[in-house]
């Protein structure tokens, strides 16, 4: 695969809204562009954990459990689902602060199905060859998430606009799309 392929690959996968990109819009209808740039490292560090050990352990590990899938996959729908009445409950109020929200961005992204998708289907095998291979691919990952998710959080900044009223109902939609996404999530591990 090449670098351009690739990239293309997680730009595309990147853009589509979900669980993290949710999070983010929301951060940034909440507090603005500026003070939600500490998600982005926190989302950077879920995936590059995720997709390490997806890459590395647990995709030879579920080929021996193979239950081990659907037991993760219903760890994210609990999340996800908490996640979003906790959202849902205070869209609108200043009682979390933003750091809070990074590690709420840091653990939705660890246990985003994405991940899965990027180690099994997007990375080459070659960048689970060692350190060097994998800071090489994991560093291009990277640039492309930076303005993707600078993107998500200024459209959710843009989206609330004055803050009040608007802020509250921008944060209640992400709520309901984490909902969605966690029954979403639930379905496929059933279905």
């Amino acid at each position: 695969m090449s670098a351009l392929s690739f990239a293309a690959a997680v730009a595309l996968i990147l853009a589509t809204p979900g669980p993290t990109n949710t999070l983010l819009a929301a951060a940034g209808a909440r507090a603005g562009l500026r003070a939600s740039l500490t998600l982005v490292p926190a989302e950077m560090l879920g995936y590059g954990i995720a997709i390490a050990v997806w890459g590395l352990g647990l995709g030879p590990a579920s080929a021996a459990m193979p239950w081990l899938p659907l037991v993760l996959r219903l760890c994210c729908v609990v999340y996800l689902l908490a996640v979003a009445l906790a959202l849902w409950r205070r869209a609108g109020t200043r009682i979390h602060a933003v750091p809070q929200s990074a590690g709420r961005v840091f653990v939705a992204t660890l246990l985003n199905p994405k991940a899965l998708l990027f180690a099994v289907a997007v990375f080459p095998a070659e960048a689970f060859a060692g350190p060097v291979a994998f800071g090489a691919w994991i560093a291009l990952f990277a640039a492309v998430l930076t303005p993707i998710a600078l993107g998500w959080i200024w459209l959710g900044s843009a989206l609330a606009g004055g803050g009040g009223a608007r802020t509250r109902l921008v944060e209640r939609v992400a709520a309901v799309l984490l909902g969605g996404f966690s029954a979403t999530l639930a379905a496929t591990a059933f279905g």
